[in-house]
């Protein structure tokens, strides 16, 4: 079984186990304090089902009299220093034989199953003994804390596993217990998916500590005796346990007949546990509720199956060891065909297909790396149980639902299938919320998928009907799973034919020789001479094809990573594909294979009705489509119009699916009325177009009415979404009613991953293209949720997010590092300083055109950059007016920035290269200066200084806080020293090169960051 080791039970059990493992420490390993442990959990459940089952009112007289102090709750009484003699010598031995006792006081026959519970107490107390470790002086600490046990808790759940669970916590645990459990909740929800009833015989071949059959047992009692929550039980999730209220609320079993009800006890429910020690638990489970011990056996079920349990039981459930080591060499028994199988995991679930009866069903958990492994035994068994049996469904598991000390466990799936008819479809779906947070001590949250699955299972599944497609659940037909690419075929062909051939000549050129000199000898004839050689070569032609055909088999894998078989295609990009070829999703009974061959070779212009045969929903179909129309130039396609545009819709290459925003976000309209906020919440005040930060606004106060947003949910400037204003709620805010809330409502996205995406550039491109459109500033909920963006599964998403945010950190530190570089220029102290226009022949402020994405190319301040122009960082307008040409750049040009001074890397700069038809904007001044006063280059230096920031950084009167406009006027009139001095102007300039070449290579690494950062957008893009 693959290890769990979240505790589900309550925190105060969890306390106690705890609590016992620490008093016991000094007694041994833990597999012996487990023993201990169990023991004593055994004697007070016995207590409480003498009180409280009525199955035991006959055996209460017998604890009476001299044998009244040989109940758990006597031991109270005794000394510390006589407890282990107690137990040792008077307690154990008792229940060593009481089955014997108990014949002594019962006038009656004892009932069966009460005999068979007894038997149960001899087993386990046979050969008790609590060794000198032990010590007295402690176990009157420990007794008291089993006393503490609810008694609900150990009759209704799984507290031997629970205590097993706190072993393995325990340095050493995993290695000498070798038991992993999978957790209540997925059993709970496997047991679902089966259904199981009184007429069934249930089996698990790996079963632990009975968890999957004591569950189907109490599954089937819930639907029986319903009262309110009364399975799965206090230890569920509280989701998942309204499900099943519902119902069995909804779909009562209806009462057994006496001789059902004994039939399922007596053989209903069977297991087979490895390891001793987890067989008496297993069998201490069954007899807690009521089950017939005895139908738990010890040893290696591999080795026992034989045609006693061929084709036996009705429901199996389990979830076998992965990679466990073996009892023997070979399993023939299990699988003659792969006998040597080292994977235990194939060997266990072809048992579990033999040992159903037609028409059983299985839910079993599975590695990942079951889906896909290409060794000829796991494509064997998957093609098995596409072919003999009916896979219904896989349900995907989050990565963390089995964990260990070290980290997460191995990802899971569960595989649903009914023996006895071929799969037709298979449904798939993705777990990414088990109701469970995620790491070592996971706790209940909200939204637990298993529900959403159960009931789609029951709605759709169970009557062979597809529900409807999500981001996380589609169906596929079985066809897209055993179909293999008849190109892939091809190129078998041909390889395969080419180098037998070769082989063929050598043998035939052989039996020529051979047959030309009993021909000479006259031996044989001319014709017998050519029946042989023909012979010869239908045995090869014969030998090619079965070789070809053994070939194509072993290149099949018959994968189960059913996502791998989906095309990512946009709905847009399907839609145009059916707008085209209405037909293209109706079954036409031909072969992929058949199609294929009519496609192949097939010229455009009758192309129409061997295309509309394709269903680009599949990854191999949609490939050979594109490769077909991919391989006409452009101007045969022009002549066939609605071809040229398919193609140009079907060209895009994408690594994931894209899904509408308006399947994984939904609007929030939660008011605050102006007239009765009292600033209890924190309001928006605005979204930093830089980098989607929320910024609060200082006075808690409004005029209008407010939008409430809680943690997580995105919040969406509509006015100016187009300029990346979304961001992320970190707590619940306010924000007005000029932006929009949404909550994030599907498993499949992060709203981290959403908010990163909203604010790409290639989201925001498609939004400005809208813009352009003419519709509306202010857009409603509907605008942004009408939008499609690719969407990688979670784990993909947390992978790139990971990645997003380690870049983003690192651009910021290297940007605020060149921001506040120390260019401090001692050489300015206590010169005397005249005003800069002095030295100014000219200036000129910039042009201000609306930059709509046009073709002609404009500054921006981000173009400053170390006392250069990098014209990279350009945008661009499609305005024009007259003149334009004053206001185009040239090499050696100075510019000085008007606006953002305390923000920008460099205040002041040089045009470095040639370039044309390049304007500078209003926010940038150009200024011509007289050379022989002052060199261009130093007027850079001091601009960028800290000298020069001191200066410009003081908001000249008049101007916004918040976009500093320096003026011509203030900008004359910056004191500076040497004025006329070219020598030291130049040899300044040269002693602070080498600061600027550090700031450049600073500039450097930063650019290789956004860089990184746009390589992560162009991956998810495509």
């Amino acid at each position: 079984m693959a290890r769990s080791t979240v505790h589900y039970a309550d925190k105060e059990t969890n306390r106690i186990l705890k609590a016992l493992h620490n008093k016991f420490r000094p007694a041994g390993t833990p597999v012996q304090r487990v023993e201990y442990i169990i023991e004593l959990l055994l004697l007070r459940i016995f207590n409480v089902k003498l009180k409280r089952d009525d199955d035991f009112m006959e055996l209460r007289k017998l604890f009476s009299g001299k044998n009244e102090n040989m109940l758990f709750s006597s031991l109270s009484n005794i000394p510390n220093d006589s407890l282990l003699s107690e137990l040792n010598d008077n307690l154990f031995p008792f229940y060593a034989h009481i089955l014997a006792h108990a014949k002594e006081v019962c006038t009656k026959n004892l009932g069966q199953k009460l005999q068979d519970q007894l038997v149960l107490m001899e087993e386990v107390f046979r050969n008790s003994n609590f060794t000198n470790n032990v010590k007295s002086g402690k176990l009157q600490e420990i007794l008291s804390l089993v006393a503490e046990l609810d008694e609900d808790r150990l009759l209704e759940t799984d507290l031997l596993g629970d205590a097993i669970e706190s072993a393995l916590s325990e340095t050493g645990g995993t290695k000498d217990i070798g038991l992993y459990r999978t957790p209540d909740h997925v059993r709970q929800f496997m047991v679902g998916l089966v259904d199981p009833d009184y007429s069934d015989e249930i089996f698990d071949p790996a079963c632990g500590t009975a968890g999957f059959l004591f569950d189907a047992f109490g599954y089937v009692l819930g639907r029986t005796k319903y009262s309110d929550k009364d399975w799965p039980g206090p230890k569920a999730h509280p989701e998942l346990a309204d499900f099943y209220c519902t119902m069995f609320k909804e779909n009562p079993l209806s009462m057994p007949s006496n001789a059902q009800a004994l039939s399922f006890y007596r053989t209903g429910i069977h297991g087979i546990e490895y390891l001793g020690m987890i067989r008496k638990m297993a069998a201490i489970n069954f007899y807690i509720r009521g089950l017939n011990p005895q139908n738990i056996e010890q040893g290696d079920s591999l080795a026992m199956f034989d045609h006693h349990y061929k084709n036996k039981f009705s429901v199996v459930l389990a979830n076998p060891p992965f990679g466990a080591e073996r009892d023997q060499d070979a399993y023939p028994n299990v699988w003659e065909e792969y006998p040597k199988e080292a994977e235990t995991t194939i060997l266990f679930v072809k048992l579990m297909l033999d040992s159903l009866a037609p028409g059983g069903r299985c839910a079993v958990v599975v590695s990942e790396g079951f889906m896909t492994w290409d060794q000829y035994s796991a494509r064997a068994l998957r093609k098995l149980l596409l072919e003999e049996a009916n896979l219904k469904a896989i349900i995907s598991l989050p990565q963390g639902v089995f964990i260990s000390k070290g980290g997460a466990g191995p990802k899971t799936s569960i595989l649903y299938f009914e023996k006895g008819e071929p799969t037709r479809n298979v449904w798939f779906y993705r777990v990414t919320n088990d109701g469970y947070t995620m790491g070592t001590n996971r706790k209940v949250i909200d939204g637990c998928q298993m529900v959403e699955a159960l009931q789609l299972f029951n709605q759709y599944i169970r009557n062979g009907e597809n529900p409807p497609e999500s981001s996380h659940c589609f169906t596929i037909p079985v066809e897209w799973i055993t179909s293999l690419d008849p190109r892939i075929k091809e190129r078998i062909a041909e390889e395969t034919t080419t180098e037998l051939e070769q082989k063929r000549d050598d043998d035939l050129d052989k039996l020529k020789r051979k047959l030309d000199q009993q021909v000479a000898k006259g031996t044989i004839d001319k014709r017998e001479l050519g029946e042989k050689i023909s012979q010869m070569k239908d045995v090869w032609k014969s030998r090619i094809a079965n070789e070809i055909a053994k070939r194509i088999e072993r290149a099949h894998l018959y994968s189960f990573n059913l996502t791998n078989y989906r095309s990512n295609l946009s709905e847009s990009q399907i839609t145009d594909w059916l707008s085209t070829f209405p037909e293209a999703l109706e079954l036409n009974g031909k072969s992929l294979d058949k199609r294929f061959e009519d496609l192949h070779g097939c010229p455009l212009a009758k192309a129409h009705e061997a295309l509309s045969q394709f269903d680009i929903r599949s990854a191999v179909e949609y490939d050979i489509v594109r490769e077909y129309l991919s391989s006409f130039d452009e101007d045969e396609l022009r002549r066939h119009s609605h071809l040229a545009e398919l193609q140009k819709s079907l060209e895009v290459s994408r690594k994931y699916p894209r899904v509408k925003l308006c399947q994984l976000i939904e609007p929030k309209f939660e008011k605050i009325k102006k007239d009765e906020y009292h600033g209890e919440i924190d309001i928006v005040e605005k979204i930093t177009f830089a980098d989607g930060s929320i910024v609060i606004r200082d006075i808690p106060e409004t005029g209008m009415d407010l939008y409430v947003a809680e943690k997580g949910d995105l919040i969406v400037s509509k006015i100016n979404l187009h300029q990346g204003a979304t961001g992320l709620a970190s707590r619940r805010l306010a924000c007005s009613t000029h932006y929009q809330v949404f909550a994030v409502v599907s498993p499949d996205v992060r709203p981290e991953y959403l908010h990163m995406v909203l604010r790409s550039g290639e989201f925001l491109s498609m939004i400005i293209e809208q813009k352009t459109k003419g519709i509306k500033t202010e857009q409603g909920a509907d605008f942004l949720r009408s939008f499609e963006i690719p969407l990688p599964p979670v784990d993909e998403q947390d992978r790139l997010l990971g990645f997003f945010t380690k870049v983003s950190e690192t651009l910021s530190s290297y940007t605020a590092l060149t921001r506040s570089y120390p260019l401090y220029i001692t050489e300015l102290n206590g010169r005397d300083c005249e005003p800069i226009g002095k030295a100014v022949i000219a200036t000129k402020n910039g042009w201000s055109p609306k930059c709509d994405g046009g073709e002609l190319a404009v500054l921006s301040l981000s173009c400053l950059k170390n006392g250069a122009i990098d014209i990279t960082e350009c945008k661009y307008t499609s305005n024009k007016r007259n003149r334009i040409e004053t206001f185009f750049i040239h090499k050696g040009d100075f510019f000085y920035s008007r606006g953002n001074t305390k923000e920008l890397v460099a205040l002041a700069g040089i045009v470095q290269e040639e370039c044309t038809n390049i304007l500078f904007p209003d926010l940038l001044t150009k200024v011509v200066f007289n050379e022989e006063l002052i060199y261009p280059e130093f007027a850079v230096l001091l601009f960028n200084s800290t000298f020069g920031r001191n200066y410009f950084g003081r908001v000249p009167l008049g101007a916004s806080p918040s976009m500093v406009k320096v003026s011509q006027t203030y900008m004359m009139e910056f004191p500076i020293p040497f004025i006329g001095d070219l020598n030291e102007q130049r040899r300044i300039v040269e002693k602070y090169n080498s600061i600027f070449s550090s700031l450049k290579r600073l500039s450097s690494i930063q650019d290789q960051m956004a860089e990184a950062k746009q390589d992560i957008f162009a991956e998810l893009w495509g």
